[in-house]
């Protein structure tokens, strides 16, 4: 008979970055991620100038990439860009990590190594942690999934993305998913 030994976040805060930067932690489990390809770096990055440029301008929030969020008392998610707004990101220790809870916008590029299961499990765990809204930008299929409480939207071909979180953004989707 074997037992599982299961970790609170904050025993997973506690651990060094050195022994957490390849896991994320998952109903008390450590759970190796799998690292991306140059194309799904380079799309994240992509996003991430898009975000920026936008909240040079507006800055109601700040962008981060690969943070650790805490999304309850034994589940802690890094999401390839996670977006804050509002005043509540002042209250981040920028020194420690996971950030206290979960971001206003997660952002997961896939990559061939998640399932569509995995992809949707992590997205619903975003949403049950208070993120309002979560981006799947699928690179292969040309789309990015919006997914939020209340609806799913599907954004393909020549749209862009926007969104109410940040008023006046907005993306091409041929910018955002061009070829490397």
């Amino acid at each position: 008979m074997s037992t599982t030994t299961t970790m609170t976040v904050e025993d997973f805060a506690d651990l060094s970055t050195s022994e957490t930067e390849d896991f994320e932690l998952i109903d008390g489990e450590l759970i190796p991620m799998s690292s991306g390809n140059p194309l799904h770096a380079r799309i994240r990055s992509r996003i991430d100038f898009a975000i920026e440029s936008y909240l040079l301008k507006h800055p109601i929030g700040m962008v981060l990439i690969e943070i650790d969020c805490r999304l309850g008392e034994s589940t802690v998610r890094r999401p390839d860009v996670a977006i804050f707004v509002g005043d509540r990101i002042r209250s981040v220790d920028p020194l420690k990590i996971p950030v206290p809870f979960a971001p206003d916008i997660a952002v997961e590029v896939l990559s061939h190594s998640e399932s569509a299961i995995d992809v949707q499990h992590k997205a619903l765990q975003f949403l049950a942690a208070g993120t309002r809204e979560v981006w799947e930008v699928d690179h292969e299929n040309a789309e990015i999934l919006v997914r939020t409480n209340q609806e799913i939207r599907l954004l393909r071909g020549h749209a862009a993305l926007e969104t109410p979180l940040l008023p006046g953004f907005s993306a091409a989707l041929s910018t955002l998913l061009a070829p490397f």
